[in-house]
């Protein structure tokens, strides 16, 4: 259980730091996380360990972007082999 729940961390902070900012659907798409709806609330997670920024675009859409919190988290995801 504790490989997949980092694995999926793994992906969605992977698609941020290729992509900079998203929206949860666009996130969800480029990540393969489905149901699409069900993205705001991962992504809210993420956003409160403060492993993303928010901000909102011209339009009111929510937008996050991987934090330096989260470039840290991945990289040891990436070292741990997760």
């Amino acid at each position: 259980m504790k490989h997949a729940y980092n694995e999926m961390k793994l992906r969605a902070l992977v698609t941020f730091e290729r992509r900079g900012w998203l929206s949860p659907p666009e996130w969800a798409v480029l990540a393969g996380y489905y149901p699409v709806r069900a993205a705001y609330t991962y992504i809210k997670r993420l956003w409160s360990w403060k492993l993303l920024e928010r901000r909102l675009d011209r339009r009111g859409l929510l937008l996050y972007r991987i934090s330096e919190r989260g470039q840290a988290r991945l990289r040891w995801l990436r070292e741990n082999g997760e």
